[in-house]
């Protein structure tokens, strides 16, 4: 078996979402081009006691400076051929 990496990016904006909690700091991609993704929302919880106009100033920073996410996954690759299989056709 071998291992291989994917890489996957996405242009990405931020929101904000304020469920029954914690303010939420939404990662929003602009197309659905990461698998990994697909399905999923990623947000950040901010820390208790900020302010919303706090967390609108670091939503702006985001959008201001963050232009996508990129996504490394490993996964491995089942090889065809055994090394042993590639002596015995060569000698026989």
């Amino acid at each position: 078996m071998a291992t291989t990496t994917k890489i996957e990016k996405a242009g990405v904006g931020f929101g904000m979402g304020q469920p029954d909690g914690p303010t939420i700091i939404e990662v929003r991609p602009h197309h659905d081009t990461i698998s990994a993704f697909r399905g999923v929302q990623v947000g950040f919880e901010l820390l208790n006691g900020i302010s919303i106009a706090q967390a609108k100033k670091i939503l702006e920073v985001l959008n201001e400076n963050v232009v996508g996410v990129r996504v490394t996954s490993a996964f491995e690759i089942k090889t065809d051929v055994k090394t042993d299989d590639k002596k015995q056709a060569a000698s026989g």
